[in-house]
Formats: structure tokens, sequence, C-alpha cells
């Protein structure tokens, strides 16, 4: 069991958002529709990510919430992850409109399967790293983004070809927990085209 966690100090959650893209030429009229934000799972564990998404506006979101230190505030998708046991509010915003994703983070029960961290950045060519504890101690991982060489281990490093909300899963004694991790252009482009020959590999690592 971890003893101390240097950022629980900071009082502020991990955030990931994924960058939409913007198809069609410009355009003087924009078509807006109502906002909505709903969130994938009402209630998740302290630093276990929640993903939020919106839908209507204009289609170009950004994010928002309290004591929030965000990677990247744009995108359809939103992945947060808290380490303490509250009610937590984000707010998304769009033409004007603002709508709110509201769950609950509650303490995980002691031995609960856990992947971590529940959400995390990187850039492409950058490994993506998570670890496993709980559970049984036998550990498989599955991922729908990457081609996985060996599923099992209670770590994992994964490598991705292109930017976006990606999404790991690790499984022990038929639990599950899944962690997020939002995969960012190097140069800081927020629309980048894949980058040719970097492979969507991954792989798990110990016992």
């Amino acid at each position: 069991m971890k003893t101390h966690q240097m950022y629980l100090g900071l009082s502020v959650a991990t955030i990931l958002a994924v960058v939409a893209t913007t198809l069609g030429g410009l355009s003087f009229a924009q078509t807006v529709t109502p906002l909505s934000c709903s969130v994938a799972t009402s209630t998740v564990n302290a630093n276990q990510a929640a993903i939020l998404t919106a839908s209507g506006g204009n289609g170009t979101y950004v994010w928002s919430g309290s004591n929030l230190n965000i990677t990247n505030a744009v995108g359809t998708q939103f992945a947060v992850s808290y380490p303490n046991p509250g009610v937590y509010t984000v707010t998304v915003a769009s033409a004007g409109l603002t709508d709110d994703c509201t769950f609950t983070v509650v303490a995980a029960a002691s031995g609960a399967l856990t992947c971590s961290p529940g959400s995390q950045s990187v850039t492409l060519g950058q490994n993506a790293s998570f670890s496993a504890t709980g559970g049984t101690g036998a550990y498989t991982w599955s991922s729908p983004d990457i081609t996985i060489t060996n599923p099992n281990g209670s770590g994992f490093v994964a490598s991705y070809a292109s930017t976006g909300l990606k999404t790991m899963t690790v499984s022990s004694g038929g639990v599950s927990d899944t962690c997020v991790v939002n995969v960012l252009a190097s140069g800081g482009n927020s629309t980048p085209p894949a980058t040719p020959g970097l492979p969507n590999t991954g792989g798990g690592y110990g016992m």
C-alpha cells in the first residue's frame, strides 16, 4: 500500500481532455443545438477516471471546474480523477451555453483492484505507464486502442500512434478497472494528423 503521494498536497485533480477535430470549411453562420454533458459512470473510486462527454452546442467545447489542474481544456470528451472522496462538478461551455456534469468519488475498498494513475497525459512517441494493485495479484491488460504483445503483469507500458483519449483496462479475479490516457501532439498542435510509422503497441511486465 502506498504510504505517501506527493500530489495530494496540491489539492488539485488530474484532468485530461480529448481534442476535437473540426471538419469542413469556414462559415459565417453556426448551428447551435442544446448543450448536454453526460458522465459515463455517476460514481467512481478515488483516483479512478470519470469520463465526461459533451454534445450539442456548436461542436466546440471548453471544460472547467474548481481546483482543476487542466492539461487540455478543449474537446468532446474530458477525463478527470480526484484523490479525495466527495461530490464534484465539471462544467462544459459551447456557444455561450453551459451544462454541468456531477459525479461522486468514493473511497476504494481495501484490497480493491486499482489501475493507476487513473488519468495521465503523454505526447506522441512517449510511453504511458500503468500499474495494478489489489485483486488476486494476477493481472490481465486489455485496450481497444493498441496491439498488446504481453497482456500479463502488474505493470504495463503503452505507445500510441495517434492523439486522443485512450483507455487501458486491467482485470483480476473477474473484476476490472480502467485508466485513461490523453495522447497529445508533441509540437503542441491541437489537431495533428497521426504520425506514420509509430505503432500502437503495449506490453505487460512484473509478476
